[in-house]
């Protein structure tokens, strides 16, 4: 009955933590989104189920079929035949359904336009957008795990929403630079269920949208966001700790929460020597010696030195991850050790990803245990508010 009452209470102390929730309103509109889906590419094909509306110059028509676009120089051939001199920006529509870009569905419409590149943007509303990245930033869960989804959601919808460039023609890239997107491949119940409940609902702290960054699995504990990247302090994006209140990490089942990587010492040195190189421009010869010159408050290293034969090197934040990249990737995460056992250089540690705001499986553990998304959210974003903005 203790241990009972003790669970209870961690939920209500989650909920004192956070800044009070504004009240729910529609205030807008839903917002389009604009996805870079392709950069300079030579050949497009795009088709649909039902009918396609092209503008492209001063030609406008509806087609039939795919519609070929080859770029350099500009062609564009339909069922009817090539379009007389066409010219950019083309606009592509669908009169009911999705698009297919090579193959794959994207829902709404498509511009192709050239300035210094030939860009491909995909124009999504703002909801279908969220309903294609929580597949692969989240992935498929159950009915009993909705919350975690539902937080995910919120927080793609607030990362987007923060990150948005009126002054470019696109807003974002759909991969990690951003947040991966797939357009419709992944059609899921649940997923849908998490985004339509959620509607509309983004983070604020001081009265603005957030920046939601967020990681696969933080190793126990979250980072503060200038120790992973160049700029000012997010007040919102503070170290927490990812536990409840028996101290055990709600990322704990993670695959990822500990891991190691071996290398044979010539293939670790040569590694570095090669990363350098690209880093700095520079080829040495030696590698005298490596040593962690700094790590952060929760312990993952904040600074790497690095001795050579022609001089001292210095690797900062999410850059050092890539310093010991070869062909199997990088290092997982900056929560790590380095020890030497025989001929045999090991890298171990714990969490993968920048560790910064939510931790994606602490999330999914925390919905097992019956949070719900707005503690899910408070708890890894400092003080936030929620706000439903259409």
């Amino acid at each position: 009955m203790k241990s009972q009452n003790r669970l209870l209470l961690l939920p209500l102390l989650i909920i004192i933590s956070c800044a009070p929730l504004v009240s729910i309103r529609r205030a807008g509109e839903e917002p389009i989104v604009r996805i870079l889906l392709s950069r300079n590419p030579e050949e497009i094909t795009i088709s649909s189920d039902f009918e396609l509306e092209i503008k492209t110059g001063k030609e406008k028509g509806i087609v039939k079929g795919p519609i070929h676009i080859f770029t350099c120089p500009l062609e564009i051939s339909t069922s009817k035949g090539k379009i007389k001199n066409p010219g950019f920006p083309i606009f592509i529509t669908s009169s009911k359904g999705n698009i297919y870009l090579m193959g794959k569905a994207y829902p709404g419409g498509i511009k192709i336009s050239k300035g210094s590149d030939i860009l491909v943007v995909s124009y999504v509303p703002i909801e279908k957008y969220v309903k294609g990245v929580l597949p692969y930033e989240m992935g498929k869960l159950p009915l009993d795990q909705i919350e975690a989804l539902k937080a995910q959601a919120v927080a793609a919808r607030s990362y987007v929403m923060a990150n948005r460039e009126p002054h470019r023609e696109y807003d974002i890239l759909p991969t990690i630079s951003d947040q991966v997107y797939g357009g419709m491949e992944e059609v899921d119940n649940v997923i849908n269920e998490a985004v339509e409940s959620t509607r509309g609902i983004v983070a604020t702290y001081n009265g603005k949208i957030i920046n939601a960054k967020y990681s696969s699995t933080c190793g126990g504990i979250t980072e503060d966001n200038e120790n992973v990247w160049k700029g000012k302090r997010l007040s919102y994006l503070r170290s927490v700790k990812d536990s409840g209140w028996d101290g055990e990490p709600f990322c704990r089942f993670s695959p990822y929460f500990r891991w190691e990587k071996s290398y044979n010492k010539d293939e670790f040195f040569e590694v570095v020597k090669k990363q350098i190189k690209e880093l700095f421009g520079q080829a040495p010869h030696e590698i005298q010696w490596i040593r962690i010159a700094k790590r952060t408050k929760t312990r993952r290293v904040r600074t790497i030195e690095i001795n050579t034969e022609i001089g001292k090197f210095y690797l900062d934040r999410d850059q050092i991850r890539r310093l010991f990249a070869d062909f199997r990737g990088s290092i997982r995460s900056l929560l790590f050790w380095i020890k030497v056992k025989g001929d045999k250089i090991i890298i171990y540690g714990r969490g993968y990803g920048h560790g910064v705001g939510m931790c994606q499986y602490g999330a999914i553990e925390m919905a097992k245990e019956n949070f719900d998304f707005q503690q899910i959210l408070c708890h890894y974003y400092t003080g936030i508010r929620l706000r439903k903005l259409w």
